[in-house]
């Protein structure tokens, strides 16, 4: 009996330890996140005349020039018979003419430049049209397909062309609508200055019947029309689901947007990845091909063996670089805004004319091959369970002592030319109080000056919406 009872004894002992150690490593209180939510501040009271509205830079007026020439409509003649319509819409239309009807390639995102179209082309022939081929699925290419559409048309594309364009002008057709007025600087329509320019971009607003392919192949495909043969093969890049056309008697290449006057659009900030390394493999298959004309979808026609291949070879090298630095930051553990900051193309690469940052951006580039390769965490703790953007606006608010102070400041910065800043710091007082007017008509005025000087289509296009959209929310016209 006494062992019996010793042994209860430390049994109970052992146990007593074993809970004060439990109660040591481990809490058995019901635990929850802390969220306070601060006061919104009030409104700020600052008197403000906005500045003048920006001038256009030198630099600007020379790229306007560019423009012009981009958008004043003609229909070229490369062969005796390809054409090349462009200038009409912000995409082109090409046209190839056999002895038994027509094949267009790409058609433009507009109807009723589409109907320019095909009136300049019936004054060269009055064939019928036999084959549309969609290089690939974006609206600037598809949309102005009933214009060409006959009886017994056939329209081909990629399998994957079918994915792509349900998921754009189905599954997300609202949130695309939204994007691609925002990008044209339409996003809030009267609450924007009047362009210097006619926009290139036309017929996005009623972008009517989309017509959907009747022929689709996964890799390659081809037929022969009027004795002239037509290979069809996939291509990644601009889109997973482009294709190139390839003429080999006349050795002419229809490129679609693998190929432009720019630094390509590797990353459209507010649309999916895109496939770069795709693009410049399938650049490299072109290069291979040793064409004697290369017909892209916007801008000018290339003619001569070596001058396309000099330019591709750049086009495509000039992307790689971009891929491949990329690729060397996020494995060197650098962020994405750290990998914006280092990565520039080489000199002998950024001085070439058809290189020019006009469309694409080297920086939006490393942006979107980040959120290609790797997720959206960062790993370094605050970023995995983030809390509202306004909490913590409000508390640097109250810091500051209010918005008044981050807006005087603003209001100093812009002054000083330093728009990017005054927008972020705008940014701060609109998060913790989006009724904050004059937050917005500060902002809207820094953004304006951010498009007038970014020297690129897209941010002046992105740059005008945003500022429209700030007016709007203030209630002000411009």
């Amino acid at each position: 009996m006494k062992k019996k009872a010793i042994m209860w004894i430390e049994l109970g002992l052992i146990v007593l330890l074993a809970g004060a150690l439990l109660a040591q490593c481990i809490s058995f209180k019901k635990t929850r996140p802390v969220v306070r939510e601060p006061a919104v501040p009030g409104e700020s009271t600052l008197s403000y005349s906005p500045p003048p509205p920006p001038k256009l830079q030198w630099d600007t007026v020379k790229q306007i020039a560019k423009l012009r020439e981009l958008i004043t409509p003609r229909v070229e003649k490369i062969t005796e018979d390809i054409y090349l319509a462009r200038g009409f819409a912000l995409g082109s239309v090409q046209m190839v003419i056999t002895d038994e009807g027509l094949v267009i390639i790409d058609t433009t995102e507009s109807q009723e430049a589409a109907y320019k179209i095909l009136k300049r082309f019936r004054k060269i022939t009055d064939k019928p049209v036999r084959y549309i081929i969609y290089t690939h699925g974006h609206l600037d290419h598809v949309h102005g397909s009933p214009v060409f559409l006959e009886k017994g048309t056939q329209v081909i594309a990629t399998k994957e062309a079918v994915k792509f364009m349900k998921k754009d002008f189905d599954l997300l057709k609202e949130f695309h609508n939204r994007s691609r007025l925002n990008q044209a600087g339409r996003a809030a329509p009267g609450y924007s200055r009047k362009l210097p320019v006619k926009s290139p971009v036309r017929g996005t607003r009623e972008l009517g019947e989309l017509i959907w392919p009747t022929i689709t192949f996964d890799q390659e495909y081809s037929f022969v029309l009027g004795g002239k043969k037509f290979e069809l093969y996939h291509t990644t890049g601009e889109t997973p689901d482009h294709l190139m056309v390839w003429l080999p008697d006349e050795r002419a290449l229809f490129c679609g947007d693998l190929y432009y006057q720019s630094f390509p659009n590797l990353s459209t900030p507010m649309l999916d990845p895109r496939p770069v390394r795709g693009w410049y493999e399938s650049l490299d298959r072109m290069i291979a091909m040793e064409p004697k004309y290369l017909i892209p979808a916007h801008t000018a026609a290339l003619i001569g063996e070596e001058n396309i291949r000099e330019t591709l070879t750049n086009y495509s090298k000039a992307i790689r670089y971009v891929y491949e630095e990329t690729v060397r930051c996020i494995n060197q553990g650098k962020t994405v805004d750290e990998a914006v900051q280092l990565i520039r193309l080489p000199d002998e690469l950024a001085e070439l004319d058809y290189l020019q940052e006009l469309y694409g951006r080297v920086d939006w580039s490393v942006r979107g091959i980040y959120a290609g390769l790797i997720g959206w965490y960062d790993g370094q703790g605050a970023g995995l369970s983030p809390l509202p953007p306004r909490i913590l606006a409000r508390e640097v608010v109250l810091l500051a002592g209010g918005a008044d102070k981050i807006l005087a400041r603003a209001i100093e910065l812009q002054e000083a030319g330093e728009h990017q800043l005054v927008c972020e710091l705008g940014d701060i007082v609109i998060d913790a109080n989006p009724d904050d007017k004059l937050a917005h008509t500060i902002k809207a005025s820094s953004l304006e000056y951010l498009g007038y000087t970014g020297g690129n289509l897209n941010m002046f296009g992105f740059y005008r919406s945003a500022a429209a959209l700030e007016r709007k929310a203030a209630g002000i016209k411009p």
